[in-house]
């Protein structure tokens, strides 16, 4: 009778490690579909920018295009214009429905190309999407929107020319793409959206998507944080500043003029 419960008691562990063994947890990881490196990004006070590489896999055959999208937010921009021969602010142009960040590559530069009409990524989509108020004309939203892309292209926050690369899997898995982007200086604290598109041969699209979140430390974090906490706070301390900056530069310059 001992040995019989013996054994059953060994059957009942045996059968335990087995379902233990098929739990998620218990399973090897499986490759990732989307590689981010760095997974986040800090803005400490010397923050210049830094290089984003992103790897994804795509079935053999297979297009991609890859993105890193900010929120959008409402633009206020100004207008120059001559006034009795001087260049000056002559209005203002809202902009709506515009990311703060745009950056994107593919496989294929055409399904980035502005030729293209139906296309879903690059700067002919963002066309579709950004719409323009204020002290405008009608018909000048084409004009309007190739100035804001320039603008943000200069800012390094607008970019479509970067080049995906495919690489060969090792192990015999799905190729593999990859891609490296460089965030500007320029970019602000938030969660970017990290998108891979895959275009199979069928022309279906699927889609992985992951956050890069950018976050401020060190001083720049203080900063922000007394601007939204402690406004009076921050606008004696800006005020401090903005002396001794002055301070600094009148005995710099001043003692040289001296001479």
């Amino acid at each position: 009778m001992a040995s019989r419960g013996l054994c059953g008691r060994i059957i009942w562990l045996f059968l335990g490690l087995l379902v233990l063994a098929g739990l998620p947890g218990g399973a090897p990881a499986a490759s990732p579909e989307l590689l981010i490196t760095p997974e986040q990004i800090d803005i400490g006070t010397f923050f210049q920018g830094v290089q984003v590489q992103i790897t994804g896999e795509i079935p053999k055959g297979s297009e991609a295009v890859v993105e890193i999208i900010g929120g959008t937010q409402a633009e206020h921009l100004m207008r120059k214009g001559r006034r009795l021969g001087l260049w000056m602010n002559v209005g203002e142009i809202e902009v709506h429905h515009a990311p703060s960040l745009y950056l994107a590559a593919a496989t294929d530069p055409r399904l980035l190309s502005p030729s293209r009409n139906e296309t879903s990524w690059g700067f002919a989509a963002l066309k579709k999407r950004l719409s323009f108020s204020g002290q405008m004309q009608a018909g000048e939203e084409v004009q309007l929107f190739q100035q804001f892309l320039e603008l943000k292209e200069s800012e390094g926050l607008y970019d479509a020319s970067t080049k995906i690369q495919r690489i060969s899997s090792s192990g015999g898995g799905p190729p593999l793409v990859r891609t490296t982007f460089w965030l500007s200086g320029r970019v602000k604290p938030g969660n970017y959206r990290v998108c891979l598109s895959v275009i199979h041969q069928d022309g279906k699209v699927a889609q992985k998507c992951a956050d890069l979140p950018v976050r401020a430390v060190g001083f720049p974090a203080l900063l922000s944080s007394l601007a939204y906490q402690h406004e009076a706070l921050y606008g004696i301390l800006a005020v401090v500043i903005a002396i001794v900056t002055g301070y600094l530069m009148g005995l710099l310059f001043g003692g040289k003029g001296g001479h």
